[in-house]
């Protein structure tokens, strides 16, 4: 590319700097952002402490653009800025960041969605999807700060497409401060503007490209519209979104199985007398470190009998039963221990149960 398609120049006018911007903002590379920021680092240590930039662009890289940006507020903290025959696209995102604004009277301002290619499998491009959607999120953010109107008359705009405004416009939209002198459009500004349009023109046949191949990787026919692939794109990250969630409705449902299942084979083991009440905590620590391992474990124990004469005791003369030494009177005053007796023993319950109504004559 001709270096004439971008021009950053930083120098000093008395206590201010003054950083001009003049071209596709597309050139932007490491070298240009070392030399700027040595150059305004040379600045602010000779003293300068603010800056004026001057914007003449048709934009470009939305990623330089943000830069820039950093470039100017880690140098000058806060800056000044005016813009010349035109500023459009990443160019306005340098503008809406400075203090002030002013826009020459015959300049043209325009504001879009931020825009970019990308090449991969569907998760990458996906991935690039993420990405240029929060860098769109930091733009709009940076333009509704400015507003001076309702967010959401903006946000029609800003879903439509390109939106041009006239400097007077951009006034009363908030996104300039103030409307100054027209500039001069001379021949060598029309020869820059004419560059910058063929610069645009080769992006946008680079954009074209990077469709082309992103459809490749998607599996669509190489002429797809932009439209048909983002379609697909979104149906892919749906199919990825259903899928997670079904993962997790698996999950929740076999997390829910299990535990019914462990509940089944604790109460089981509880009354076929495999296992004490007291202990089932334990075991359900264990069902859920090992199912199938202590399944099998508990299967192979015995019930854990015990003889009738260890809870009930009969009278030396055969006519009283008691259970830990009570009666069946007695136990009334206990009614959580007869209610343990006829879950954990029933056989004893009703041994006892039925002494109480032999004494006493029930039928």
């Amino acid at each position: 590319m001709s270096k004439k398609l971008l021009e950053i120049n930083v120098s000093a006018e008395g206590a201010q700097g003054r950083v001009e911007i003049v071209g596709s903002i597309s050139e932007w590379n490491s070298n240009n952002a070392t030399d700027m920021r040595a150059k305004c680092t040379e600045l602010k240590n000779s003293g300068v402490s603010r800056a004026y930039v001057y914007l003449m662009t048709v934009g470009g890289d939305c990623f330089q653009a943000n830069e820039i940006v950093n470039i100017l507020r880690d140098s000058f903290g806060s800056y000044d800025a005016g813009g010349g025959a035109i500023v459009a696209s990443a160019g306005t995102y340098i503008a809406v960041c400075a203090e002030t604004f002013e826009m020459a009277k015959n300049g043209q301002f325009m504001i879009h969605k931020p825009m970019g290619g990308t090449f991969g499998n569907e998760n990458e491009v996906e991935s690039q999807l993420t990405l240029l959607r929060n860098m769109s999120i930091t733009y709009f953010e940076a333009y509704v700060a400015k507003l001076k109107k309702p967010e959401q008359e903006f946000k029609d705009k800003w879903n439509g497409g390109d939106f041009w405004m006239t400097a007077k416009e951009a006034v009363e939209w908030g996104f300039a401060t103030s409307v100054k002198e027209s500039v001069v459009i001379d021949k060598q500004t029309q020869a820059l503007l004419s560059a910058m349009g063929r610069e645009h023109t080769n992006l946008d046949k680079q954009q074209n490209m990077s469709l082309t191949l992103i459809a490749s990787a998607l599996g669509m026919p190489e002429s797809s519209s932009e439209a048909e692939v983002r379609a697909v794109v979104a149906a892919n990250a749906k199919k990825a979104s259903d899928y997670d969630a079904l993962v997790a409705q698996n999950a929740e449902r076999e997390k829910t199985e299990k535990a019914a299942r462990i509940k089944a084979c604790l109460d089981n083991a509880e009354k076929n007398k495999q296992i004490k009440a007291d202990a089932r905590a334990n075991w359900q620590a264990q069902f859920e470190k090992d199912e199938a391992g202590t399944k099998a474990l508990l299967d192979g124990i015995a019930a854990i009998a015990k003889p009738l004469s260890a809870d009930i005791t009969v009278s030396a003369d055969g006519n009283g039963s008691t259970y830990q030494g009570k009666t069946f009177e007695q136990l009334q005053d206990e009614p959580e221990v007869i209610a343990e007796l006829a879950d954990s023993n029933p056989e004893a319950y009703a041994s006892l149960f039925a002494d109480w109504k032999k004494r006493n004559r029930i039928k």
